[in-house]
């Protein structure tokens, strides 16, 4: 009995070696010379969840058949790739230390979010300027700069600018506010806008703002402070790093 449970075992394990195989096959078939993150089984029969270049699709076993799409538990009414797309969020969000981040703090911390910005967005402006309530309502806000236009661009030196500031936070507000930078603050370090803004590339898929719950799940974009309390509410909220 002993033998035959490791016999089925071993065929078993190369069942998925050879599934694995052809799905790699077929997915650089498609689209050659893409990052392939993981591969394993979804909830789906003879179906595996393949993350490629930072999105999730689905390949049959047999590598005949790929879709990219939602994928849904009917019973339980809940969207299954929504939670692979968030726990990817959340492990990326986690390498990136507080030397990346600008910071406002609440004074009473409830939750923690991760705002990928841009000085130059109308939206992200308008979202600065109600930090107060935002920090108020127990929400730490942690930003990511991400200037859209790419660089060489204004909007990626004003990112530069508000990052080497004496005060990055006084840097941020006076850009978000007045749409200038003072002279005084205009210096020159190395900074991480360029790593940042890849990360943008990659999660802030609504472009700016893109606000990021602890638990990786996008909140939105622009949201009233009341609305954004709302919607944190329901989050369970994921303790971040020491």
């Amino acid at each position: 009995m002993k033998q035959w449970l490791v016999m089925t075992a071993a065929v078993a394990a190369g069942a998925v070696q050879a599934d694995e195989a052809a799905v790699r096959a077929a997915v650089q078939g498609l689209v050659p010379g893409a990052t392939i993150e993981s591969i394993k089984p979804s909830a789906m029969k003879d179906v595996l969840e393949v993350v490629v270049n930072g999105e999730v699709v689905y390949v049959a076993a047999d590598g005949s058949h790929l879709l990219q799409g939602r994928l849904y538990d009917t019973k339980q009414r809940s969207d299954l790739t929504a939670g692979t797309e968030n726990g990817l969020r959340r492990d990326v969000l986690s390498k990136v230390g507080d030397e990346r981040r600008i910071r406002f703090a609440a004074a009473d911390e409830k939750h923690r979010i991760t705002i990928f910005t841009d000085v130059d967005c109308g939206y992200c402006r308008k979202l600065h300027q109600q930090m107060s309530a935002i920090n108020a309502a127990g929400i730490t806000v942690d930003y990511l700069m991400f200037p859209r236009a790419g660089q060489p661009s204004a909007s990626f030196d004003k990112a530069a600018f508000v990052w080497c500031a004496v005060d990055q936070q006084d840097a941020l507000t006076a850009s978000m506010l007045n749409g200038e930078l003072a002279a005084d603050q205009r210096k020159s370090c190395t900074h991480p806008v360029a790593d940042t803004m890849k990360l943008g590339q990659r999660l802030a898929k609504l472009g700016t703002p893109t606000i990021i719950a602890s638990d990786g799940s996008v909140l939105g974009g622009y949201l009233e402070p009341a609305q954004l309390a709302q919607r944190l509410a329901s989050v369970q909220e994921v303790p971040s790093r020491p």
